[in-house]
């Protein structure tokens, strides 16, 4: 029979309390027994020098010393002489024995001594369940309001789990209480941490934290700057599933470098962060990482802040009424082999007060953008104007690739404020922008050259308005048709070109075909059956063979070299045959030049 060890640490009689707060005085006795209520004692006890006693006595701080429980026993209820008694745990024992339909790596918060009563400062009881999880383990936190004072770290490998996360605090709807709720006292840098090896001391790399279903509600915070979730350090392989931060006075969620290396392959599902002090999402080279249906609404300033995000995604992720932009790229992606993009896909912004995107990085990778929705951006205040875009490129040395945008037009849902945003897109002082589709919609414009663009490309099938969304002015381009026809308003231009199909040019004025520069002219291939040549002629005449003569064929002659008497000239056609050409002077034996021209 096996003897199992209680005690010498907070995690061990840290525990769920039933009739109020339960404490142990320095000093003081304690009895354990079989049941929360009555029950047998357990009197067969072993010191941690292996004296047998019935009772165990408190240090001086209160603290129970190590002790082994009766033989196979693994759960005792402990009194100190009060009214309420508390379950222990043993420290040793596989948590199946202790609780019926539970394991080992599923530990509850409020066996630790959590309350969740939203009042009780629940932080060293939820760390506690935190520490004492082993890895691969969860801790839950069942529904209610958990109180904390100072930051909460997620050990490697352990899931922080609990049942419910309000996407937003509606007025007049009930939503059930279940969240971390750092209190007015709150003393550190973030509400939920996750540590490095170096700031943890783990003997390998950190890996593998999980949040699920977990909300943070900050509304109580005074201190600025604290984040809902922070990493800092190399930190891998993190997913937070079903997390909502609100209220927070830092950032939503928060990753940074420390000794120069930074968190890597993180994994977002449906995150929600509103109203923060700062950035929703702050990534600061946050290589790998996967953000799906992830939303910032109502942050101090960017929604997504992303600094270099190589070999990334963020697919149906939305930023709204953020004081700042949207969606923020910016700084250095790098050169080198490490370096890589980010793809956009199937995003949407909403409102916010600058750019609804604005991308200022720099680096050789391209970014690329597919099916991106922006709304009513460039608030600006209620101001609107001041050149913020739906979507804007401002000294990037990154290619930005964008396929089909939309800008809208709009003011605040109240119908106040002004129009926004003043461009639907704009592109200033970029190394490569191409943008191949989409609707632009901008107050003053729905597509703007801010010039000092290397590379702007801008595609066919692209309409653009202006004015407010209720009274708009169309300055769509020509369209483009499936009838082999192509129709661009104003001119195209291009730097060389070839065809293998026939040109037509519609226009009546005389200068239908005109070669503009010094220098330029018409060039036709020469040789067997063409519509160019030069043939010498033989006692004034000359027949040359070529199959395109038609009975419409214009030929044009002129003197190539003149030799002999000259005379007039004159032309016979053979129609699919050739055509001869024919001098007044039968001594005349002149180098004649010849072009074939047909009616249109």
């Amino acid at each position: 029979m096996a003897r199992y060890t209680f005690g010498g640490g907070i995690a061990d009689y840290l525990v769920t309390n039933r009739d109020g707060l339960w404490g142990v005085a320095p000093g003081a006795v304690v009895t354990f027994y079989s049941d929360a209520d009555g029950g047998t004692q357990y009197t067969d006890l072993l010191s941690e020098a292996g004296t047998a006693v019935t009772q165990i006595t408190a240090d001086d701080n209160g603290l129970l010393p190590v002790f082994q429980g009766p033989p196979d026993v693994t759960l005792m209820w402990a009194s100190a002489g009060g009214v309420s008694r508390v379950w222990l745990k043993a420290r040793d024992a596989d948590t199946a024995a202790m609780t019926p339909g539970s394991v080992r790596d599923w530990l509850n918060v409020l066996d630790y001594g959590a309350q969740g009563d939203g009042v009780t400062d629940d932080t060293v009881a939820i760390q506690a369940a935190l520490n004492a999880c082993p890895m691969g383990g969860i801790v839950y936190a069942p529904g209610g309001s958990y109180r904390t004072s100072a930051t909460l770290s997620v050990p490697p490998g352990v899931t922080l789990t609990s049942t419910h996360a309000n996407l937003m605090t509606v007025p007049n709807l009930v939503d059930p209480p279940c969240y971390i709720k750092p209190l007015a006292t709150f003393a550190g840098n973030a509400v939920i941490s996750f540590l490095d090896e170096i700031d943890g001391g783990y003997a390998t790399i950190s890996a593998e934290h999980r949040i699920d279903r977990v909300m943070i509600d900050g509304s109580d915070l005074t201190a600025p700057g604290v984040d809902g979730i922070r990493a800092r350090g190399n930190i891998q392989n993190v997913q937070l599933v079903d997390v909502t931060v609100r209220r927070v006075t830092g950032a939503g969620v928060h990753t940074e470098a420390n000794a120069g290396k930074f968190p890597y392959s993180w994994r977002l599902t449906r995150v929600m962060v509103d109203n923060v002090g700062w950035h929703g999402f702050a990534f600061e080279v946050m290589t790998d990482i996967s953000l799906m249906d992830c939303q910032a609404i109502g942050c101090g300033a960017s929604g997504f802040e992303i600094a270099n995000a190589a070999n990334s995604h963020a697919i149906g992720c939305r930023a709204e009424w953020c004081v700042g932009d949207g969606f923020h790229l910016t700084g250095d992606w790098a050169v080198g082999t490490g370096s890589g993009g980010m793809l956009f896909g199937s995003c949407s912004t909403d409102r916010n007060g600058g750019n609804g995107f604005l991308v200022d990085a720099v680096g050789n990778a391209p970014l690329q953008f597919e099916n991106i929705e922006t709304r009513r951006d460039g608030r600006n205040n209620g101001a609107g104007g001041s050149g913020f875009a739906g979507f804007a490129v401002d000294g990037a040395t990154m290619p930005v690739i964008i396929g089909l945008l939309t800008s809208y037009v709009g003011v605040d849902d109240d119908g106040s404020q002004a129009n926004s945003p003043q461009y639907g897109a704009r592109f200033t002082d970029s190394a490569y922008v191409s943008v191949s589709s989409g609707f632009l919609h901008g107050d003053t414009a729905g597509w703007s050259d801010g010039g000092g663009n290397a590379v702007l490309r801008r595609g066919l099938n692209i309409g653009e308005r202006t004015g407010p969304s209720n009274a708009p002015v169309d300055a769509f381009a020509g369209p483009t048709d499936v009838a082999g026809n192509l129709n661009v308003a104003g001119y195209a231009a291009v730097a060389s070109g070839q065809s293998n199909g026939v040109w037509n040019i519609w226009d009546a004025s005389p200068k239908a075909l005109t070669l503009g520069s010094a220098g330029g002219g018409v060039a036709i291939k020469e040789g067997a059956n063409a519509r160019l040549g030069v043939s010498t002629l033989a006692a004034g005449t000359v027949t040359v063979a070529n199959t395109s003569v038609t009975a419409d064929t214009r030929v044009g002659t002129f003197r190539q070299e003149g030799a002999g008497a000259l005379g007039h000239l004159s032309v016979t056609k053979d129609p699919g045959a050739g055509f001869t050409i024919t001098s007044s002077s039968n001594t005349e034996t002149s180098v004649i030049g010849w072009v074939l021209y047909e009616p249109a």
